[in-house]
């Protein structure tokens, strides 16, 4: 006898529904995932990049600005110290939004002049134009050997800056006075459309051993 099954191989329709909606489900939570973790990525990846930023271009305008020298000429019987016109001057302000445009600091940078008649004078200017900081050293005078400095017109050495804030102290060594230290934080910030505010804070001093002025 051979008997006849009724029962069909194969998925029905809902059945088939059933599978697509899990599996949409499913993938939609692995994308999810997926992406929070890249949103996530990127973002600490741009927040590592401006404060290496940051920190690479605070580091550079400290070592600048602690050579401010006065213009210094060695005789025979000592040496002579023109101190006039090459003193560290620095805005008034002392909170300064990053989207101004204006002059932060200028000094000299002085290579003492020997007998050889070797020297040099260098003039540097720190500014913020557009959120970024920028530095300027241009060539005053120059005599004899003495070895060439890097020159910079507008080096871009920080970008996205929100805020820069000065203040000053005096430092001392012993008993003695030796001069005034100038504090720098800088704030900078990014804005994405549709993701948080990044915001980073740094900062650093530099010791200035020339006659600080406020103002230009």
């Amino acid at each position: 006898m051979v008997h006849k099954s009724n029962k069909k191989l194969g998925f029905t329709v809902i059945e088939v529904i059933i599978a697509s909606m899990v599996l949409a489900l499913t993938m939609g939570a692995a994308y999810k995932i997926f992406s929070g973790t890249s949103m996530g990525f990127q973002r600490s990846t741009k927040v590592l990049a401006m404060q290496n930023e940051m920190r690479n271009g605070l580091t550079f305008i400290r070592e600048e600005m602690q050579r401010a020298s006065y213009r210094s000429e060695i005789k025979v019987n000592g040496s002579e110290i023109e101190e006039n016109g090459y003193e560290f001057h620095l805005c008034n302000e002392t909170d300064i939004d990053g989207s101004t445009n204006k002059i932060l600091a200028k000094w000299t940078i002085c290579k003492p002049f020997k007998r050889d008649n070797s020297g040099a004078v260098y003039e540097c200017t720190l500014r913020i134009s557009d959120r970024k900081i920028l530095y300027t050293k241009t060539e005053k005078e120059t005599k004899g050997s003495s070895e060439p400095e890097t020159l910079y017109n507008d080096k871009v050495v920080m970008t996205q800056v929100g805020k820069i804030k000065f203040s000053t102290e005096e430092f001392t060594t012993g008993t003695s006075n030796q001069g005034v230290q100038v504090n720098i934080e800088t704030f900078a910030y990014n804005s994405t459309k549709g993701q948080p505010d990044l915001n980073v804070y740094a900062q650093t001093g530099a010791k200035i051993e020339v006659k600080l002025v406020k103002g230009f």
